[in-house]
């Protein structure tokens, strides 16, 4: 007489192998996105801070500041190349993806940018404004 064996089938293993392999090619896109959307919305966050700070610092000295460096926040990150350029009348900060940083395959919203009037946009790649948050 057999005895019964407790065990799994090799189909069954397979099986469930193919499941897991299913579930997470789709949770696996959907967390990327999440994770480029979070880093831009701190990218948005650290542009909305130096532009703060850049008011501050009119409303104290009479003029914007000509550089990001004098404001005590950290600008550099792994993700993002942050400049201002001063025009007549005020400053425009500009976050851009670093190409060998983790945000590169963010190509969708590429650039991110705030004036001086708190304008914010958002550019693509090939320099298309999107509407990215």
């Amino acid at each position: 007489m057999k005895g019964k064996h407790n065990a799994f089938t090799l189909l069954e293993l397979l099986l469930v192998l193919a499941l897991i392999g299913v579930m997470l090619s789709l949770a696996v896109p959907s967390w990327q996105q999440y994770q480029l959307r979070l880093i831009r919305g701190q990218t948005f966050q650290q542009l909305q801070r130096i532009g703060l700070a850049q008011e501050v610092f009119k409303l104290q000295n009479g003029e914007y500041a000509a550089s990001i460096d004098t404001f005590d926040l950290d600008h550099t990150t792994q993700s993002y190349t942050y400049t201002m350029t001063l025009g007549e009348q005020g400053y425009l900060l500009v976050a851009k993806v670093k190409p060998d940083g983790p945000q590169s395959n963010d190509t969708s919203c590429w650039t991110l940018t705030l004036s001086d009037t708190g304008l914010m946009q958002s550019l693509s790649k090939e320099g298309e404004n999107r509407a990215c948050k």
